[in-house]
Order: C-alpha cells, then sequence, then structure tokens
C-alpha cells in the first residue's frame, strides 16, 4: 500500500530559497576497533585524544578515542577549513526566543547563539565514536556523554547540593547592529548571569511545576546562589537525595543562559524581539524575515574549539542562513539543484526525509551524503483511559490485536520502519532498557500478531459483543495511516471516524486535553518522553490521561540520587520485577517493560526511519544538528564547507 502525502502550500518568502547558494559533508572513515580500557571519567572535561599526521596525505589527521564499552576506534579525519556560509532549510517560522516557554522546547531557533552549562560530547557522537546516534537525547544522564559547556565541572558534594564551576573567559557576542548586544556590550559571562538565568527557569518557567525539589521553592534566591567560597560557581541546594531533579534541567537543554540586562529591560524573547536574543553561543541573529529565512553570523570571539583539532577555534562557518520552506516539494528541489547544502532545521519542523523521497533524491543525486535514524515520525493513537469503552483494558488490547502491525511495517513504510517501540525504541541510546519483541512473554508478544478473533472475544468479555463508534482527533498527516486503522478495526465491530483539524486548532485541543475519546500524536524516540511526559498521573503529555499507581512510584524514584546518578540501577526500572522494586506492590507484578506493553495505556504504531540528507561539500557534519542533551547546534558549530569540491561538482 503506498503513501499518499498532502503537502502545504508554498510561502510567499519561498522565492528566495532558490536565488541562494550554499555550503559543505563530513567523511569520516573508520579504520580499524580494537579492545581497550575505557579513559574517561563522567565528570572529567573530554581530554583530546592522540592526533597523528599521517606522512602520505596532510590534509588528514588519524584521530583515536575509546568507546564507553572501552572499544578503541580509530578514524582518519579531514582537516577542516574557515570561510563560507551554509544554507539549509527549515519548515516553520520559530515559535519563541525564550527558554521559559514549555520548557524552551519550543525554543529551538537560539541553539546558535545560547548556551548551556553543559554539553555533548562530539567526540562520542557518530563523527567519533558513535556511542550516541542521531536522535540526540539520552534522558541527560550524568554518566553518559556529558562535557563542559559555560561551566567547566559540576559537583554533588552531598545529596541536597550540586555545585557547577563557571567557565572564565567567555563573552557575550557582539553584535553592533543589534541595540541589546551593544547594551551587554560583549562583557564576560560570570556565575551571576547563570544564577539569574536558572532562578527566572523556577519562577518564570515551567520548572518549578515540574521539578519541584529546591529547597525552598517559595524563595529561590535561598535555593540557587553564587557561592560564598568562589565567585566562579553557582550553588543549588535541594530537598535531600533530589538533586538529580535539578541537574536534568539546570544543567543541558532548556537553561540556555541570557544575559539579564537584556531581559531587565526588554521582558520575555518572544519571536517579535528577535533582535534582543544576546548570547555566548558560535552564532548571533543577523536578520528574521517571517516566512523566509533566518541569517546568522558567526561569533568571533567564540570561546569554543574543535575537540578532534583542539588548537581550532569554532565555528569554521562565517555563517548559517535557514530558509524557511514549509512546502516539501521546494526543499527537495533546493537540495536536487544544489542550492541549499542541507535539509536540517535544527528543530524548526521535520524536515528529514521520508524513506520514499530519500531513495527519489538519491537517483539524481547519488552523491548525497546521508543518514538512517528512527526520528519522531511515526503515529501514536492515545484513547482516554478514564472513560468508557477505554477505561477497560480489554477493549483497549482488543484495539492492538486488531491492527496488523505486519501489513502496516511491510506494506505502508515499505519495510523502513520498526514494529516494536514500546516503551522505547530501539537506538543505541536506549541500549540496556529497550527489550526486543521476541524476549518479551506472549502475553505482549500477541498485541503484535494480528489477531482480530481474539480482538472481538475480549470486546465480548468487556460487554461490546457488537463494537462500538469512537472518533480520534488527528493532523492531515496522519490521515493516511489511520485510514488504514479505520479498516482494520471496521472488522472487529469499531467504527472509527477521523475528526480532522489545522495545526492550530489541533495543537489547542491536544495541549488543553479536551479531545472527548482520542487523539493521534506523534511517535518519539526518547527515553524521557515515557517517564517524563507520557506516564504519571498528570503528565504533560498524557494525552490518554492514565493513572496507574505502581507506575506513579517507579516515576518518583526516577529523579533520586540513588538511581539517576547509577546507570544500572536506572536501568532496573525497566528490566527488574515491580514487585521487587516497589516492597508494597504485589507479588508477582512484571518489570515495567513488560507491565507498560501489557496495559496498553496508548497504542503506539510502527516507527518509520527516516533520512537526514546533505551535500558532499558540507563537511564536519554527521546529521546530528542538535547535539546530545544540549540543544547545541552540531552544524553551526563544527560543520565546514569544501568551496573546492562544491566548485568542481559545476555548483
Amino acid at each position: 500500500m503506498k503513501k499518499k502525502v498532502t503537502w502545504l502550500v508554498v510561502s510567499g518568502g519561498m522565492g528566495l530559497a532558490l536565488l541562494l547558494s550554499a555550503c559543505a559533508p563530513a567523511v569520516v572513515e573508520e579504520e580499524k576497533v580494537v579492545p581497550k580500557e575505557e579513559v574517561v571519567t563522567p565528570r572529567e572535561e573530554v581530554v583530546p585524544r592522540e592526533v597523528v599526521v599521517p606522512q602520505a596525505e596532510t590534509n588528514l589527521v588519524k584521530w583515536t578515542g575509546t568507546k564507553k564499552d572501552g572499544t578503541v576506534v580509530e578514524r582518519m579525519i579531514e582537516k577542516p577549513r574557515y570561510g563560507g556560509v551554509a544554507i539549509v532549510t527549515a519548515k516553520d517560522d520559530p515559535i519563541t526566543f525564550d527558554d521559559i516557554t514549555r520548557h524552551g522546547g519550543d525554543n529551538t531557533a537560539t541553539t546558535l547563539i545560547n548556551e548551556s552549562l553543559l554539553m555533548g560530547d562530539w567526540t562520542r557522537s557518530p563523527a567519533g565514536t558513535g556511542d550516541f546516534g542521531l536522535s540526540g537525547n539520552k534522558f541527560f544522564l550524568p554518566y553518559s556523554v556529558e562535557v563542559g559547556s559555560l561551566a567547566t565541572s559540576w559537583e554533588k558534594p552531598d545529596d541536597s547540593t550540586l555545585i557547577f564551576h563557571i567557565r572564565k573567559g567567555i563573552r557575550f557576542a557582539l553584535n553592533l547592529t543589534s541595540e541589546a548586544s551593544r547594551l551587554v556590550g560583549g562583557r564576560e559571562l560570570t556565575a551571576d548571569d547563570v544564577v539569574y538565568g536558572t532562578r527566572r527557569m523556577f519562577t518564570k518557567g515551567n520548572l518549578r511545576r515540574d521539578y519541584p525539589f529546591l529547597v525552598d521553592m517559595k524563595n529561590v534566591e535561598k535555593s540557587i546562589y553564587v557561592s560564598p567560597d568562589d565567585p566562579w560557581s553557582m550553588v543549588i541546594k535541594t530537598q535531600p537525595g533530589t538533586t538529580a531533579g535539578i541537574y536534568r534541567h539546570v544543567s543541558v537543554g532548556r537553561n540556555k543562559i541570557i544575559a539579564p540586562e537584556v531581559i531587565e529591560k526588554y521582558g520575555e524573547l518572544t519571536t517579535e524581539k528577535w533582535r534582543h536574543v544576546v548570547g555566548t553561543g558560535p552564532m548571533f541573529l543577523k536578520e528574521y524575515v517571517t516566512a523566509s529565512a533566518l541569517i546568522y553570523a558567526r561569533n568571533p570571539d567564540y570561546w569554543g574549539h574543535d575537540p578532534f583539532f583542539p588548537e581550532n577555534q569554532l565555528p569554521y562557518l562565517d555563517g548559517v542562513r535557514y530558509l524557511i520552506i514549509p512546502d516539501e516539494s521546494t526543499r527537495l528541489a533546493a537540495i536536487r539543484t544544489g542550492r541549499v547544502d542541507s535539509l536540517s532545521g535544527a528543530g524548526l519542523g521535520e524536515t528529514a526525509l521520508s524513506s520514499e523521497d530519500f531513495r527519489s533524491l538519491l537517483k539524481t543525486n547519488p552523491d548525497m551524503q546521508f543518514a538512517k535514524s528512527l526520528q519522531t515520525g511515526g503515529v501514536s493513537i492515545h484513547p482516554r483511559n478514564d472513560v468508557k469503552p477505554f477505561d477497560d483494558v480489554r477493549v483497549r488490547r482488543a484495539l492492538m490485536m486488531a491492527i496488523n502491525y505486519r501489513e502496516l511495517l511491510d506494506d505502508y513504510w515499505e519495510g523502513d520502519a520498526e514494529m516494536f517501540v514500546s516503551p522505547v525504541t530501539p537506538i543505541v541510546e536506549n541500549k540496556g532498557y529497550y527489550i526486543p519483541l521476541e524476549q518479551m512473554p506472549e502475553s505482549v508478544q500477541e498485541l503484535y500478531g494480528y489477531r482480530p478473533d481474539k480482538a472481538r472475544q475480549l470486546l465480548a468479555e468487556a460487554g461490546y459483543p457488537q463494537g462500538f463508534k469512537t472518533e480520534i482527533i488527528t493532523r492531515t498527516e496522519w490521515v493516511d495511516i489511520l485510514s488504514i486503522i479505520k479498516e482494520h478495526w471496521a472488522k472487529i465491530g469499531v467504527e472509527l471516524t477521523l475528526n480532522v483539524k489545522d495545526p492550530t486548532v489541533f495543537t489547542s485541543i491536544q495541549r488543553a486535553m479536551t479531545h472527548k475519546e482520542m487523539i493521534a500524536d506523534a511517535g518519539s524516540t526518547y527515553y524521557q518522553e515515557i517517564w517524563t511526559f507520557r506516564l504519571g498521573t498528570g503528565g504533560s503529555r498524557n494525552y490518554q490521561k492514565s493513572s496507574d499507581p505502581w507506575v506513579d512510584k517507579l516515576r518518583e524514584t526516577l529523579f533520586l540520587d540513588e538511581k539517576y546518578f547509577n546507570e544500572p540501577k536506572l536501568m532496573e526500572l525497566h528490566t527488574k520485577p515491580i514487585s521487587e522494586l516497589i516492597p508494597a506492590a504485589p507479588k508477582g507484578l512484571p518489570n515495567f517493560n513488560t507491565y507498560y506493553n501489557e496495559h496498553v495505556w496508548f497504542i503506539n504504531l510502527p516507527q518509520p526511519y527516516a533520512y537526514e540528507v546533505w551535500q558532499p561539500w558540507l563537511k564536519g557534519y554527521t546529521g546530528v544538528d542538535v547535539i546530545i542533551s544540549n540543544m547545541h547546534s552540531a552544524l553551526g558549530k563544527h560543520a565546514w564547507l569544501d568551496r573546492e569540491l562544491k566548485k568542481a561538482m559545476g555548483r
């Protein structure tokens, strides 16, 4: 069954897309892999690995790195060159320029501008050891791949204290065309700036609601302050044993630091105030034209250096231009003709290609660079567990058994998808948390076996022998696959109506959770989606409105220090029987992965693979645009343009 796709109408600014030209690829060749003992400790900054210049080819160097499992990886890496402006595409306009909006989850346009305390280790990305992949997020775990950014290091002297040591010599970017930037004057970042921004996240942002672990939530100045013993350190005091809950969002991602004087003068940085965004990142925003483009320029005073070439100051590019192109066919034409260097959108709308579009592109552009990954492109179905008939687990299990997963995988996704993605997907970041379907008990495996007869039996047992009628709130892009689900469910007497809403109305209903019966949502690759948002009574993305006491109990322990800072202990939340983890739980409760699947609180459909693509002359780039755990733009930091290659290719 071939997929049909409905595309958005191209905006008025799209003519700009095919008038501008572009920039540069990352060719990193793995030579050999040999076992060796791990040499990097979790809290240390990464020390540059051995670099040897081969005698035969002076434009290549040999880099040696060690994976987390102790394996040594050696690669030949091309020496980067400075200059040029990379042109990439974005699907949507920015929603905000301020982290206090929804944890900053919508604030992706500042990934080149503002930075947080820690960031992912680029040498452990696909450009280096490959310890993390394109999903760019592993639950912000301190023992994963995080290294210093605005903070050189951090420590936890006791179970109620976090201390972040702020890096000296970092300066706010000076953009003379910006009134706000001139106000800041390119001054040095201080611990007071970091304290100001972190306090703001707990008073103006959503951290107060989701992470109420500070020792004094009413008076944050008593919980977050500059160390009296060191003016370059920020101290955070928490309730005993809960530093992990604070660490998660204070250190990475959604706590990007802005100059305080900018906020004091201009207030929340909405899209109308884009000129006032001032940060310490590799770029500053030079121009923003709604429905047309975001134009970034190089910060010449940026503090960062390339971990593969420590003598090189980042970034390599003179600038980055994001062309806002809602129409998929226009974006494909731009990459096909070499008018843009990459389709990556820094979170400004999903710009990865489907397998169908990717295969089409390779036919005309066989030299196109690409990276394949499981991304947020699938669909999940959320029936409200607090209303009939979905309050009965037998009904929810029946709905799953009536779906022909094999047909969806083979025909709809043409085999380029993963069928079993519950509760997390089989990506490198989830290693140790994911359990394959074949290792799950029959109570889980049968849900994916297409058993309409048993589905009808379960409906009859639940009191619906003739089935029932229901509707699902959805968006246009999910209509095709949900139409197939509609056909599947009709065979067991369930009549499904697709209530299609435009994106604005859909988002409004989804966030307010005002749907009456079912609502669709994008799938997710992220481990933290399950624990932080999807499950737990009152979760911000618990669209199914499920509530389970044992899940809530497990979730309560998630951000306790004893588990969060000990990965084997954290993995036990997925792999160890709940009855052993929670003494009060009934005997015989299985591990969380099994328990989650058996209850079918919501339905995950197969997760498709998607393809990040970029031109062969865009180098130092691997398809990872947002570095793990941090919302730091990898493209803006590490990519460089091979303009000689581009010219040789006639572009």
